[in-house]
């Protein structure tokens, strides 16, 4: 009985045997591992191109949505700056004040804060403001600077008929994790 349990172990180990040695006759000389050795460089090779072209694209990425992020925050701000009225001068102004960062914002408040309600409620001020253009002069990962024009419309207790003009202000902004602050402006008027 011990033969015959045997007998089918030996036709197996036979069979590899075989396999052995056909692939041993087909590939001599090292053939499969140089074939292997190929396809595995190959391989590497492509997986850093494709590593190459993601971080690429991912740059490109970033710096799109970087440079449509800060000028709509420089936006936002330059219009808000002029779209206000002396009868919600409050809610104006901390809508200016949203995307300002704290210490731009402790200054602003500080330069401009009771001078500008004054001037804005005695005149009884009620401006307009609409995007005229904007562009980035300058943009890195961390800050940005950025141009807006807008078109202007008030009118107040010395003129009653509205005036329209134009008028542009330069925006300073530094990025905060995600989120871009304005830390400086310039040419208000």
């Amino acid at each position: 009985m011990a033969d015959a349990s045997a007998e089918p172990d030996r036709r197996l180990s036979a069979g590899r045997g075989r396999l052995g040695a056909m692939l041993d006759r087909r590939f001599r000389g090292g053939r499969l591992g140089a074939a292997f050795a190929a396809l595995g460089l190959i391989f590497i090779a492509l997986t850093v191109w494709a590593g190459f072209l993601a971080k690429s694209t991912y740059a490109a990425d970033t710096r799109k949505s970087d440079i449509a992020a800060a000028q709509e925050v420089a936006r936002r701000v330059v219009i808000h700056f002029y779209e206000i009225s002396y009868q919600t001068f409050d809610q104006d102004t901390q809508r200016v004040y949203a995307d300002l960062d704290s210490a731009f914002k402790a200054q602003a408040v500080q330069q401009i804060g009771s001078t500008w309600k004054q001037t804005v409620v005695s005149n009884q001020l009620i401006s307009n403001a609409a995007l005229y253009a904007s562009g980035v002069v300058n943009i890195s990962s961390k800050s940005a600077e950025v141009l807006v024009t807008v078109t202007r419309t008030a009118r107040s207790s010395q003129a009653k008929t509205p005036v329209s003009s134009r008028v542009s202000a330069q925006v300073q902004l530094t990025k905060r994790g995600d989120d871009w602050k304005v830390s400086g402006m310039g040419g208000l008027q």
